[in-house]
């Protein structure tokens, strides 16, 4: 009777810091979160980056949003500071409506489009690339913002950079 409880409370306490734990690295990433400015440089772990404009457009090359939606246009320079060039991904950057319930990623790269951010590149250090993403968004969508997240590869997170657009 006595081994049992002791491992029912064990158990327990085991859930319990596992619990504190997730609660926790949430809660880190949030109380970490960078606001961005529009045309202000900000750095991160390997690059700067300058959002020049996002802003929400009509058209773009062509691509017309679907019914419903509505097409937000990022216009966006990132820098290399890393000792080595860093593996970049169009989809570290993703919008969403502050519920985190659903993330929207950057439109994949037009054909001919050399301006719209590829969806994987190399950035090595003091090189800048000027790209636009776009991210096709439900016209519904309130509180909008636009986040890129650091996180390492041994998946530790670092800051949130964050852009309000509503």
């Amino acid at each position: 009777m006595r081994c049992k409880r002791f491992v029912f409370m064990a158990v327990t306490a085991t859930v319990v810091l596992f619990v504190l734990a997730g609660c926790s690295s949430l809660i880190n990433m949030l109380s970490r979160t960078v606001d961005i400015e529009i045309g202000r440089q900000h750095s991160t772990q390997w690059f700067n980056f300058t959002i020049h404009s996002a802003d929400v457009v009509g058209e773009y090359a062509g691509h017309i949003a679907a019914p419903g939606h509505q097409l937000w246009r990022v216009d966006i320079t990132q820098t290399g500071t890393f000792h080595q060039s860093v593996p970049m991904f169009i989809f570290d950057w993703y919008m969403d409506d502050d519920t985190f319930r659903a993330q929207l990623w950057p439109l994949p790269q037009f054909e001919d489009h050399e301006d719209m951010m590829p969806d994987e590149f190399w950035l090595p250090r003091g090189q800048s690339e000027r790209h636009i993403m776009l991210f096709e968004v439900p016209t519904a969508t309130t509180n909008l913002t636009l986040n890129f997240v650091e996180i390492d590869e041994a998946d530790a997170t670092g800051s949130r950079f964050a852009l309000r657009l509503q």
